[in-house]
């Protein structure tokens, strides 16, 4: 895999918004992101699952802000390490996916908070339809010596189909006092309640399924700043679902 690696390199006190394609073939990112530096990357794949890495390093006064649209079809597993370095770094993760058919996807997502005062926030929301399989793994470590840091994980799967497997697991690995850590994980079948109030208004039970899977997604498409791009990731979900 390192013979294939992207590297994005922000000096300090840099802004910069990236959009990266994961479909282009690569087999991973490393990221620097200098002192006082922002960086807005965000991430799609559209095209056929690929396995990946994407490695972090965020210095002093510095964010990065990654989101992850991930509509792509077949096997994957992605391993995510946001290294918060310095102190005050930032970093934020959100993802949106769906698995369906046989995909089988795996995410693995580390925030390692290293410095005093620094902020880490995951959000994983995913669907599993099918006959696919779907996993989250997060964990997010704050190390002796970073007071005052504050992490939180979400992750949330709605499993549509009774042949799809969905796992969330969520992890908190705390060496420090004066912090503050939370998470939260939800893996569920599909609302009855909702499936039945779009029925009752006329749509059928795959036109009910598809409606709660664009919608539940379509939320990724707004860390987006790009016009075009928001509306490619709309259509993606509406052709994928």
């Amino acid at each position: 895999m390192a013979n294939n690696i992207r590297k994005i390199i922000l000096a300090d006190c840099q802004k910069q918004e990236l959009i990266v394609d994961f479909s282009e073939g690569f087999d991973g990112l490393e990221i620097n992101v200098g002192k006082g530096a922002n960086l807005a990357l965000n991430l799609i794949n559209f095209g056929e699952s690929r396995n990946g890495k994407i490695v972090a390093k965020v210095e002093e006064n510095a964010e990065l802000f990654a989101t992850m649209a991930d509509f792509s079809n077949g096997n994957s597993r992605l391993d995510v390490a946001i290294n918060l370095v310095g102190s005050n770094a930032r970093g934020t993760w959100r993802l949106s996916t769906l698995a369906s058919n046989q995909d089988d996807k795996k995410y693995a997502v580390h925030f390692h908070h290293l410095a005093q005062s620094t902020y880490g926030l995951m959000d994983n929301y995913g669907v599993a339809r099918n006959s696919s399989r779907l996993a989250f793994s997060g964990a997010n470590e704050i190390a002796r010596g970073a007071k005052k840091s504050k992490t939180k994980q979400n992750a949330k799967i709605i499993v549509f189909d009774e042949g799809a497997v969905a796992k969330a697991d969520p992890r908190l690995n705390i060496d420090e006092n004066e912090v503050e850590a939370s998470h939260a994980a939800v893996v569920g079948k599909l609302s009855d309640d909702h499936l039945f109030y779009l029925m009752s208004r006329g749509l059928n039970l795959n036109q009910a399924k598809k409606l709660i899977t664009y919608g539940y997604l379509l939320p990724i498409a707004n860390y987006f700043h790009d016009e075009a791009m928001k509306e490619k990731i709309a259509k993606i979900i509406e052709e994928r679902v």
